[in-house]
């Protein structure tokens, strides 16, 4: 009886945030992350195995025990900011990005206004997501743009929700929003799991909206907070110079999502996990993407 109830104990699984992580009592705990891995081209990198990647967890390399192609179906929170609503490039670029993601996600779309607004609930059916794009306004709704505050509110979604492979996109020209606190938004980014993308109109370090986009003409600064928190998460910033090249710059996302690895390691028995994870791959040609900061 003290020999099966070992073997219980030895192979019992538990939950967190969700996820089953398989214990023993003097063995490893399994963790896992996603990685954008392109070549040259930004088109995917096919064929790596787990002797290609290195993972450091609180600055100690771990064992890898698989690296393969991502398979998961994502749930992915497209959010465009209310001053391009009514922009033809900004919608073509929209339905394009959806037609070619149905197929391995589920959608919602979102219009930032003074918050986020999900015009169309979480779906594989491009039709109702391009219809959600016909219907959005054609001239730019009242209100202040909150694109801070509703990044936080869908990733504050993830966290309590917890689907296995969240991602936010975000089509803005709104990226100089001051946060007197920054870490509030990195923190719930980093707990909500979710990688994080962003095509904004500008040129270098700020964002730029023209005189023919909706009246408006100002210039705004990148969100500190934002661009730390595209890096942390294992996405990245796409700007773009004129309007027409949110069709373009998403299809750059499409292709970082489109290139993922799925990597699970282990931690040594004993060992507390970090927050804190870097990897890299060794195979050259390859550029690597990945989160920078996890949930313990």
């Amino acid at each position: 009886m003290r020999g099966v109830i070992a073997v219980a104990l030895a192979c019992a699984a538990i939950l967190v945030d969700g996820s089953a992580i398989f214990v023993s009592a003097a063995g490893p705990t399994t963790r896992t992350v996603y990685v954008t891995v392109v070549d040259d081209n930004g088109r995917p990198f096919p064929g790596l195995t787990p002797a290609d990647f290195v993972v450091k967890e609180g600055g100690k390399e771990r064992e890898i025990l698989s690296a393969a192609p991502a398979w998961e179906t994502m749930r992915l929170a497209l959010m465009v900011e209310h001053y391009l609503v009514g922009l033809n490039d900004v919608r073509q670029g929209l339905a394009n990005f959806i037609t070619r993601m149905c197929p391995s996600a589920e959608i919602a779309l979102y219009m930032i206004s003074r918050r986020a607004e999900r015009l169309v609930n979480f779906t594989s059916s491009r039709n109702a997501l391009i219809d959600g794009i016909r219907n959005l306004p054609l001239s730019s709704p009242a209100g202040t743009g909150g694109v801070p505050d509703a990044v936080f509110e869908v990733a504050k979604q993830f966290a309590k929700e917890k689907p296995a492979r969240p991602v936010i996109v975000l089509a803005t020209t709104e990226q100089g929003m001051a946060i007197g606190d920054p870490e509030y938004l990195l923190s719930q980014i980093a707990k909500s799991k979710a990688q994080f993308w962003a095509v904004s109109v500008g040129k270098g370090g700020s964002t730029s909206l023209f005189s023919s986009a909706n009246g408006l003409s100002r210039v705004l600064p990148m969100s500190l907070s934002i661009a730390d928190g595209l890096q942390q998460s294992g996405g990245r910033a796409v700007p773009i110079l004129t309007l027409p090249g949110f069709q373009d710059g998403l299809q750059q996302v499409a292709d970082d999502l489109s290139s993922q690895y799925y990597i699970v390691y282990a931690l040594p028995g004993g060992v507390k996990p970090s927050e804190r994870i870097s990897v890299s791959v060794t195979k050259p040609g390859a550029t690597l993407r990945a989160p920078s900061r996890v949930p313990k």
